[in-house]
């Protein structure tokens, strides 16, 4: 038999039936969201919208969850987390099964609102699960595995999606998702909820964490350019005489899901030197993504921007979310989790409103050519603000000695 080495021992246990269960939950409910993401602008195109207002299929959902995240942050701490959660599974659920009924344009527009308000609480409220769940000398490995929920849920169901419509028709897809969705209930109500002590005396009402704050604006900045993807790209690629755009997201997730692999393993082997490479490899791979996006007329170059934009992806948004998250009180999980998110989703919905009018004023190709400048603005940013801790570390560090010789 062998014998567990002193290393081993010491190495708390991740993988559990509940941890699978947290990270199955995810999947299925991102699945229904990256889904959404990429057909729904279709959707409103095809039934009487325009280009100018297609992004709003992803705003009206976003700019619910940017509101609702803060408060579902702060109201985890306070209350726990069951209850809450399954309050967003059933608020995203709702909305899921009124699509089947094939709904006018505006009304779609209305209970995507609803809808936000789903995900907002639902995926928050896993996020600070998983957080409960994976053990603290582990965050990193944890977390990981934990977002390739996302990943694979943007790996395929974006193709999964398309071909739904393309090959059956919105109907079949939202009565898909619906099923989804119900699995993701029932897959909540069987998770072991770790017991959180309710903060229910002076507790101070806060819903932004001041210790994830300075990554969460940084990641808000990057994300403007993802938005311009996921929003726009199935009918950029169309366009193009593409009906393979699914494609670019399962090729853009699988390198994603690489990318973050070895974002993690610089991280433990530099430790604060693996942050900075991950953030200039990152947003290298990004800029060298859109650029190939916007010179698109084949397939081979939706495939080489998903694999090059993947990339960027897992390496600086990955430890965006790392930073946000690593130093925080248990009490202040949730807070922490939403902080971050809620400017994950402000970017996705600032970005999906402002390129749609650039889409229509100056056409695809030009649109995905500007939409290098957020992760450009975004690398500057982290590096001025790396310099600028610093300098304050130092000078902190010159006051304390020079009070200890005076003395």
């Amino acid at each position: 038999m062998h014998e567990k080495t002193p290393l081993e021992q010491e190495k708390p246990r991740l993988w559990s039936l509940n941890f699978v269960l947290i990270c199955l939950t995810a999947l299925s409910l991102c699945f229904v969201f990256h889904s959404f993401n990429s057909t729904l602008p279709i959707y409103i195109e095809r039934f009487g919208g325009s280009t100018k207002i297609a992004g709003l299929a992803l705003t009206a959902l976003t700019v619910t969850a940017i509101i609702v995240r803060p408060l579902t942050g702060f109201f985890l701490d306070k209350y726990g987390r069951k209850i809450i959660f399954l309050t967003g599974v059933v608020l995203f659920l709702i909305p899921t099964l009124i699509y089947t009924a094939m709904i006018p344009v505006y009304l779609l527009i209305i209970f995507r609102f609803v809808q936000g308000l789903g995900w907002g609480i639902g995926h928050t409220a896993s996020g600070t699960v998983a957080l409960d769940i994976v053990p603290k000398k582990r965050l990193g490995e944890g977390l990981g595995f934990y977002n390739l929920a996302n990943s694979v849920s943007n790996a395929f169901s974006p193709a999964i999606a398309l071909w739904i419509i393309n090959s059956y028709s919105f109907r079949a897809l939202f009565l898909v998702c619906s099923l989804v969705t119900i699995i993701t209930l029932l897959l909540a109500l069987l998770l072991r909820y770790p017991r959180i002590e309710r903060q229910l005396h002076d507790f101070k009402f806060e819903i932004i964490e001041k210790t994830a704050l300075r990554p969460s604006i940084i990641i808000f900045i990057a994300v403007l350019t993802n938005s311009s993807l996921t929003s726009f790209l199935p009918l950029y690629a169309l366009e193009k005489g593409l009906t393979t755009a699914g494609l670019f997201f399962t090729a853009m997730a699988v390198s994603t899901l690489i990318s973050r692999f070895l974002s993690n393993l610089l991280i433990d082997r530099a430790g604060e030197k693996g942050y900075d490479l991950n953030v200039i490899i990152g947003s290298a791979a990004i800029v060298t993504a859109m650029l190939i996006i916007a010179q698109t007329s084949s397939l081979l170059h939706l495939l080489a921007g998903g694999l090059a934009y993947g990339i960027g992806l897992g390496f600086f948004q990955f430890s965006m979310l790392i930073l946000s998250v690593q130093n925080v009180a248990p009490e202040k999980k949730g807070t922490a989790n939403a902080t971050y998110w809620t400017s994950v989703d402000a970017g996705i919905a600032a970005g999906s409103f402002f390129w749609g009018f650039v889409a229509a004023a100056l056409g695809y190709k030009k649109m995905y050519t500007l939409a290098i400048i957020p992760v450009m603005l975004a690398f500057t940013l982290y590096f001025i603000w790396k310099y600028l801790a610093k300098q304050q570390k130092r000078n902190t560090l010159q006051r304390e000695f020079t009070n200890d010789q005076m003395r």
